[in-house]
Parts: structure tokens; C-alpha cells; sequence
């Protein structure tokens, strides 16, 4: 009987779906927050480019969309396990050196060139490898690109069946992304020991850290559809909650 009601408890807690201020957080501690102000900024460069302009949802707003798609998509038992997982000292490391830091681009190219007379170990190549093929998911990029192709009328006449393709310009994008995440994770994580990488990539590849990476991608797809039907993407909940969103900000930046 207490079995029956530990997994009733249990169960009736995964119903519960993540708080505003739990999203927050998150998006506070993984820096995700950033990626999708500079995403929101696209599409307003997008907007202002386009001829139909009837689209007028603030970069905030769209903000404000993506952070309610998360919290109708991530139950708060869900949202709490990548908290922990991001308070982990090795996810503190990947946030701070490799995801966040801002990355002089002539020692970049400096850090790349070095590699081809004294290569990282293998092992430490491979790593990063893995963490890549998870970070930037075929499946997931695809999508994306294929929401944002979709304003271009030569794109719109193609059917669903086409969509198991992948055309060479497709191709060419995953491919790019994917490159640009390695070099980004090799420079930033060069002085990390083999023990460190091998933590990062089962962080990374935690069924938790990519359920939360889906969610995220179909947010930003969701967002992208709207904006190529013409939809405004525009909060469900009230301004007095917008307001709540960014004393809970200051709140976190006092701490």
C-alpha cells in the first residue's frame, strides 16, 4: 500500500508543469536565455526585411512565448533535474568557458592552427565528437531550417514526402553548425582533463538534458511557423506577470 501511494505521489508530481520562476532559472543558469534573445533578434530582422510586416511581436515578447512554451512542455520534476544537473561543477565549466565566454576569433584561428602540428589526444577529440552529435541534432537542426526556409516561395512548394530528404543545402547546414560547435567546444575546453570530458559528454547525452534540448527546438519551431504565417506571437498571460518575470530577475541578480 505505501508502494501504491510513493508512485501515486510521484506520478501526480510529473503532472504539475514547470513555474515561470523555475524557467527563469534555468535559462539563467544554462545562459539559454542569450541564445534565444539573439534567435528573437533574427526574426525581428526578419520582420523589419520582410514586405508583410502585420507581424509586430516585440524581440520580449517572443521571449515571453518560447519561455510559456517551456513551462506547458517541462513538468517541474522535469525542470528541477537539469537544474541539478546544470549545478554540477563540471556543467559550471562548460557554461563559463566554452558556452558563454566570448571567443577572440584571431586566437581562435591561432588555437585551430596549432592543432594541425600538435594535435589534442585522440580521446579528447573523440569526446568532443560525441558531445557535438548531441548538442547539434541532425533531426532537430533540420527542423529548424527547414521552418525558416519556409518563408522563401521556391521552399513552400515542396510536399511532406519530401521531408525524409535531405537536400545538399540541408546537408551543408547541419554540417556547418556542427563545425562551428566543435571548434567552439575544442578551444574551450583544451585545458580540461580526459576525467572532465568524459563528465561533460554523460551530462550531455543525459536523456534529461536532451528532452529539454527538444522542447527547446520545438519552441524556436513553433515561433518560426507563427512568424512565416503571419501569426503574432504574443504572451497568454498578463502584463502584472511580465512584471513578476523581471523583479524575479533582479531578485537574482541581488543574490
Amino acid at each position: 500500500m505505501k508502494k501504491i501511494l510513493l508512485l501515486f505521489i510521484l506520478s501526480f508530481q510529473t503532472l504539475f508543469s514547470a513555474s515561470t520562476e523555475e524557467i527563469l532559472e534555468y535559462l539563467s543558469l544554462s545562459h539559454s536565455e542569450q541564445e534565444v534573445i539573439s534567435i528573437a533578434q533574427v526574426f525581428d530582422s526578419m520582420r523589419q526585411s520582410s514586405e508583410n510586416n502585420e507581424s509586430n511581436a516585440s524581440t520580449t515578447d517572443v521571449v515571453i512565448v518560447y519561455q510559456e512554451y517551456l513551462e506547458e512542455h517541462l513538468s517541474s520534476h522535469e525542470i528541477n533535474d537539469i537544474l541539478s544537473l546544470y549545478r554540477l561543477p563540471i556543467m559550471n565549466r562548460y557554461v563559463s568557458e566554452v558556452k558563454n565566454f566570448t571567443i577572440n576569433q584571431d586566437d581562435m584561428k591561432a588555437f585551430l592552427g596549432s592543432l594541425e602540428e600538435e594535435p589534442l589526444l585522440s580521446e579528447h577529440e573523440e569526446i568532443v565528437d560525441d558531445i557535438v552529435d548531441t548538442l547539434i541534432n541532425k533531426e532537430l537542426q533540420l527542423n529548424f531550417y527547414r521552418s525558416m526556409m519556409q518563408r522563401y516561395s521556391e521552399n513552400n512548394n515542396s510536399s511532406d514526402n519530401n521531408k525524409s530528404k535531405i537536400t545538399p543545402r540541408e546537408e551543408g547546414y547541419v554540417n556547418s553548425m556542427k563545425k562551428s560547435a566543435k571548434e567552439r567546444i575544442l578551444y574551450g575546453s583544451q585545458v580540461f582533463s580526459l576525467e572532465e570530458m568524459q563528465a561533460l559528454k554523460d551530462a550531455i547525452d543525459s536523456s534529461i538534458f536532451k528532452k529539454i534540448k527538444r522542447v527547446e527546438n520545438e519552441a524556436l519551431v513553433k515561433i518560426m511557423n507563427d512568424f512565416i504565417q503571419g501569426i503574432v506571437s504574443k504572451p497568454k498571460r498578463l502584463k502584472t506577470n511580465s512584471k513578476r518575470e523581471k523583479d524575479y530577475k533582479k531578485q537574482k541578480q541581488s543574490k
